[in-house]
């Protein structure tokens, strides 16, 4: 009996609800909001230089090469 009152008075909680969440509100600042929700680029040449915590150093350059200027300026 006291199990199937306290379900009953889950069930019945369970059906009081608040209504729909609110809209979210306009953004203040348009290009703030553009700047903040679009992803974020990686530069894949540059993803190899931070080798801090790793284990293993990678194979290849630790820096980016330099081109070296040829002839006179």
């Amino acid at each position: 009996m006291v199990r199937a009152s306290c379900l009953l008075l889950v069930v019945l909680l369970g059906a009081c609800g608040a209504d729909a969440p609110p809209a979210p509100q306009a953004a203040r600042d348009p290009v703030m909001a553009a700047a903040l929700q679009e992803p974020l680029l990686v530069d894949p040449d540059l993803s190899q230089q931070n080798a801090r915590n790793l284990a293993i150093i990678p194979p290849g350059p630790i820096a980016a090469p330099v081109p070296i200027a040829t002839g006179a300026p």
